[in-house]
């Protein structure tokens, strides 16, 4: 199935937002979507970022440029995908938007400061040190900007612009390109402001004086910081993974019907890889652990008879075969997960099972259906998982940490 990407405008609000469709994009692979306009502006859309589980994805996004071509971007895997272009109209009141982050209230403002004062700070740091002329240095990537922002509002639109300001949350403000070098789109959390009446006699035009601060989109549903491990564990409930193989060598694998070896670059998000050729046609293609111990001990706990265990990984291989994540029980018995038809491209596959009485381990693999397979066809496996449940791991989590042992010696005291 192609990748498709769609865009057009809903008709709920002023502003209108668009509606963006996202679609043919393989399960496990890595997608970002964003708004483009012509002076080079870029903003990301709001879930438009992550890993894909095979389905449609529909977007919206309310946070768009105003007045100009729109032309909405898909990256997948490197290649990039566009929709046709479409524009934002807006009338006014006021030449821009100002909103609350989900797009519910908005404002128009008339834009005063036309000059945007702005700092940043570079967060580097230096340390003398006895007995040397030049200092030890700390360098960081500088901090995003600190804006310095004034509009005017006037009647109704005053009293809606305290009520945005007076949530707390972060802010949209929206413009048309071109303004000035002035950027279109800009997330940012207020620090503080004061307002005043500018206008005389019984005028009602208020002027807004904002210090705020450019973000990234929050993830108000994330638990940044864990005070106690039980809200650690709640919080990780659905992304901790146990067992992650980078394949520094090939031990501890081998191949059914293929002549095994290792490739040192183009994994998923990793260098290295296991790759197997078919021997025989028309056979299956196996890479799969060779030790039942192995993941039994790297788990942090015995397999025992009942529990629930999860293997994932990434395959790649010869474009229109079948292949599918395999659990290989201590007892022998091979439990197989749904097939993917092969694109050429790292897929994502998994299989979850129920242990078996009397089994005391498990190794994790992958197999390409015999269908189809002719001789020399490969089969290409990355970043295999074991987790313990059913859930199968598809955030960031478990692409921060390769061992527990990295886990544990993280500095925790930067949160």
């Amino acid at each position: 199935m192609p990748v498709t990407l769609t865009a057009v405008l809903l008709s709920s609000a002023d502003p209108r937002p668009a509606q963006v469709t996202l679609s043919g994009v393989a399960a496990g692979s890595r997608f970002e979507v964003v708004g483009t306009t012509a002076d080079g502006s870029r903003w990301t859309i709001p879930g438009g970022s992550g890993v894909s589980d095979g389905g449609q994805l529909v977007l919206v996004d309310s946070r768009t440029a105003l007045n100009s071509l729109i032309t909405y971007q898909a990256v997948i895997d490197g290649a990039t995908y566009a929709a046709a272009p479409l524009t934002v109209a807006y009338d006014g009141p006021g030449v821009g938007v100002v909103q609350t982050i989900d797009g519910l209230r908005k404002v128009g403002v008339e834009v005063v400061s036309v000059t945007e004062a702005r700092t940043a700070v570079i967060r580097a740091s230096t340390f003398e040190i006895a007995g040397r002329e030049d200092p030890a240095a700390r360098l960081d990537v500088p901090g995003s900007f600190a804006y310095a922002w004034e509009f005017d509002t006037q009647g109704a639109d005053s009293a809606a612009m305290e009520a945005i300001l007076r949530t707390g949350r972060p802010i949209v403000r929206r413009l048309p390109p071109g303004l000035r070098d002035f950027k279109p789109v800009v997330l940012g959390l207020v620090t503080s402001w004061s307002d005043e009446l500018v206008s005389d006699g019984f005028g009602t035009w208020r002027r807004w004086s904002l210090k705020v601060r450019e973000i990234s989109d929050p993830q108000p549903s994330a638990a940044l910081v864990a005070y106690v491990w039980t809200a650690f564990d709640d919080a990780m409930a659905d992304r901790v993974w146990s067992y992650h193989s980078l394949f520094p060598s090939l031990a501890g694998w081998a191949a059914v019907n293929g002549a095994l070896s290792l490739v040192t670059s183009g994994g998923y998000l990793t260098a290295n890889y296991a790759r197997a050729a078919a021997t025989n046609a028309g056979a299956a293609v196996d890479i799969v652990e060779s030790a039942y111990s192995a993941a039994a001990k790297t788990l942090g706990e015995a397999v025992t008879p009942g529990g629930t265990y999860t293997v994932s990984m990434r395959v790649k291989g010869a474009a229109g075969r079948s292949a599918s994540a395999l659990l290989k029980w201590s007892s022998g018995a091979v439990v197989t997960g749904a097939p993917v038809v092969l694109s050429g491209q790292w897929q994502q596959v998994s299989v979850t099972a129920v242990a078996p009485a009397g089994v005391t381990g498990l190794a994790a693999g992958a197999r390409m259906v015999a269908s189809g397979v002719a001789a020399g066809d490969r089969l290409e496996v990355s970043a295999p998982t074991v987790s313990v449940g059913s859930v199968v791991p598809v955030g960031s989590f478990d692409e921060l940490f390769d061992t527990w042992d990295q886990f544990d010696a993280a500095d925790w005291s930067l949160l």
